[in-house]
């Protein structure tokens, strides 16, 4: 008995790994045969499964969602550099996954070169904010990227679209408009502002009192920024922008010194010995009752305590159109080597740059304007009589050309209006010197003086032939 059941005992664990494979094999041919006879049910709960997993993933995924880091280069004064942060700090907060880390540089060509160098070993920031000139430098070096689906240029002021460009290709988005001229007037002199300079003729011949240094109105007749927007104003302009060629010496131009002539030498109701700081004193004191300045002589006569007015300039004489100052500006330019997730974070900080509320923030913090064509229509625009007058002029202003441009026009404008007033050349003379001028200087082939030296010498040898 003793024996028989050792024997069991012994045949046990061998019975037990039979039992235990018979089961196995018994739970996988049923695992089997379920799925050959009802493999739909077992599709579902993998699908029922897999999205499960998947809700999971989708949650953790949220949670640990990788942040989209870009940097922003500028060289803002310090009060514009305040507004910029402030607007960056405002945007990561409702924008947690992008990350904006802001550089900021002394001066815009030491922006230009970092830039350049850092975006040429395909590197550099993502983005800028800097004044339009730069396109002149940046483009050709194949940095900056070419703005095509970015920005809707139909909603900016036309005259920092023409500056956006080179080549007739867009490379700037516009941000904030300055550096613009506008009509300032005496409101407690001047109930409303003349519509045209007929007007402004009149009214200079009812209150002027030279001995007593009282205007009704001054012009800074020996700058050529404040000479230029009249050539505007007679439906043409001092250069092309798709060519960047020069255009002078046109009927505007003539019609510009005609007009010159007129209000210096004929009505004689200004002076024109008389420079820009006195012009701004005698508005500040009362003497002058309107004058055309620029727009960032607001906050100089805020603090004046002035009650002044800002408008358009009046229609130009014999004319139906108005004046078109230079105006130019911040905008945005993008890096070459910026694309995937950090050119989506780009555009979307740029499209929040561009929204009204930040627009209007930014004109009530700095002393730059908007940028949007139609944000006059806001009211908290309009009910501002000095920026809704001021937003008025920028509307109709033209791109200030870039600096080596400009330079040589303004350079030709300056000594032939000088001739022009003192009775020294003809209007239609003036203007085909001031293209000849001009085109000499851009060439660099000659100086103004040098020109003007030529010029002399010319007329003496053929006063010499008329002899």
């Amino acid at each position: 008995m003793v024996g028989n059941m050792l024997k069991l005992k012994s045949r046990a664990p061998v019975r037990l790994i039979i039992m235990s494979t018979a089961l196995s094999l018994f739970f996988l041919l049923n695992t089997s045969s379920c799925n050959l006879i009802n493999p739909q049910v077992e599709d579902d709960m993998g699908k029922a499964k897999e999205e499960v997993a998947e809700e999971g993933e989708g949650e953790i995924t949220a949670g640990e969602k990788s942040i989209t880091q870009i940097t922003l280069w500028d060289c803002l004064d310090p009060k514009e550099r305040f507004a910029l942060i402030e607007s960056v700090d405002n945007f990561m907060v409702e924008n947690e996954y992008i990350d904006i880390e802001i550089g900021h540089f002394r001066n815009q060509e030491e922006l230009e070169d970092q830039f350049e160098a850092a975006s040429l070993a395909g590197a550099g920031p993502e983005l800028m904010l800097i004044d339009f000139d730069s396109v002149q430098r940046l483009v050709p070096g194949n940095v900056v990227k070419e703005i095509v689906d970015e920005a809707d240029y139909s909603l900016f002021l036309g005259g920092l679209v023409e500056i956006s460009e080179y080549n007739n290709r867009n490379y700037v988005i516009p941000f904030r408009s300055f550096d613009f001229l506008a009509l300032f007037y005496n409101k407690d002199l001047i109930d409303k502002p003349p519509m045209d300079f007929e007007e402004v003729i009149e009214y200079c011949k009812e209150v002027n009192n030279f001995k007593e240094w009282t205007y009704g109105f001054l012009l800074n007749a020996s700058e050529p920024d404040w000479i230029i927007p009249f050539i505007g104003g007679y439906a043409d302009w001092i250069v092309d922008y798709g060519s960047d060629s020069l255009t002078l010496d046109t009927n505007a131009t003539v019609k510009t010194m005609e007009f010159l002539t007129y209000i210096y030498n004929e009505e004689k109701i200004l002076p024109y010995n008389i420079e820009y700081g006195e012009i701004n004193e005698l508005f500040k004191s009362g003497n002058a009752y309107m004058i055309i300045n620029n727009i960032r002589s607001i906050k100089e006569y805020q603090e004046a305590g002035l009650n002044f007015g800002v408008s358009k300039i009046p229609r130009a004489w014999q004319s139906n159109k108005y004046p078109t100052p230079l105006i130019s500006g911040l905008g945005f330019i993008i890096n070459l080597n910026c694309y995937g997730s950090e050119l989506e974070a780009v555009n979307k900080f740029i499209q929040y740059m561009l929204t009204e509320e930040v627009q209007i923030d930014w004109t009530s913090n700095t002393d730059t304007f908007p940028v949007l064509e139609n944000i006059d229509r806001n009211e908290k625009i309009r009910n501002d009589d000095i920026v809704y007058g001021a937003f008025q002029q920028a509307k109709l202003c033209r791109g200030k050309p870039h600096e080596e441009l400009i330079r040589v026009i303004r350079d030709a404008i300056r000594d032939n209006v000088k001739n022009v007033i003192s009775g020294d050349m003809l209007p239609g003379d003036a203007a085909l010197k001031i293209q000849e001028d001009a085109l000499r200087l851009r060439s660099g082939a000659i100086s103004v003086e040098e020109a003007a030296e030529v010029e002399e010498t010319e007329e003496a040898v053929d006063a010499e032939e008329i002899e």
